[in-house]
């Protein structure tokens, strides 16, 4: 990953293209796409991001007959156990109103809490979507107490921009070695109920492909820039038939 940070910049600016593209896609619409039966669906941003830049594909969801839960994340940097807390309290005051199974979508770093999450829930979660996500690669390490840098995951310069974040928000945090809630929750099995779909780039330059595959569940590539995962068309059918798939 020691490319020109110019051309990860350029393809990374591709993503409003990708929106664009979107909304000018029947499949955003619903064309050809299987309802859902209007479970609750946490969708969660990836590294330095917050529910603005998801909301077209929340609204989505909604068209397509789910009830989507945002986050409640101002910035998703900083103590993974934090973050993951904030984001499981606003799914639990959703969940007071309407009970049922719970799907989770999380984009990059998103994935990790979504898995977090998911292992907590454990048959009451009933789907999770990663996209662009590292999490598979992350939980393999914690589980087997490997500590392989960062980089053989994600862009470099994004992985040390990430370990600032904690330092500046969270200086208490040192995550794993803390062995937190979180950390527990990722090295947890998920319940073999809880059925996994991995969504990555083959292009991405910010997580490596590698590191998103997930053994035991259903993985896709597609192309298209890391941010872009979040709007690329060629995900949308994917999410649909997954979703309604109980």
């Amino acid at each position: 990953m020691a490319e020109d940070r110019s051309v990860v910049l350029r393809q990374e600016a591709g993503a409003l293209g990708e929106l664009t593209a979107l909304h000018a896609d029947p499949v955003f619409y619903g064309r050809g796409v299987p309802r859902g039966d209007g479970r609750t669906v946490v969708v969660v941003p990836g590294l330095f991001g917050n529910d603005m830049y998801l909301q077209p594909l929340r609204g989505w969801l909604l068209r397509m007959g789910y009830r989507p839960v945002q986050s409640n994340l101002l910035l998703n940097a900083g103590c993974p156990n934090r973050l993951r807390t904030t984001v499981e309290d606003s799914l639990r005051r959703q969940l007071v109103r309407r009970p049922g199974p719970v799907a989770l979508i999380g984009h990059s770093r998103g994935g990790m809490l979504c898995w977090a999450i998911a292992s907590r829930l454990q048959q009451d979660a009933s789907h999770l979507v990663l996209l662009g996500s590292p999490a598979a690669a992350v939980v393999r390490m914690m589980r087997s107490g490997a500590s392989a840098p960062t980089s053989t995951v994600a862009r470099s310069e994004v992985a040390a921009a990430g370990a600032r974040a904690l330092k500046l928000m969270d200086p208490d945090c040192n995550v794993p070695e803390c062995g937190c809630a979180y950390t527990e929750d990722l090295c947890r099995p998920l319940h073999p109920t809880t059925r996994v779909l991995s969504i990555y780039s083959s292009d991405d330059r910010i997580v490596r492909p590698g590191a998103c595959r997930v053994d035991g569940a259903e993985d896709i590539q597609v192309r298209g820039s890391h941010a872009g995962l979040a709007y690329n068309r060629a995900v949308y059918p994917h999410l649909g038939r997954f979703l309604a798939d109980i």
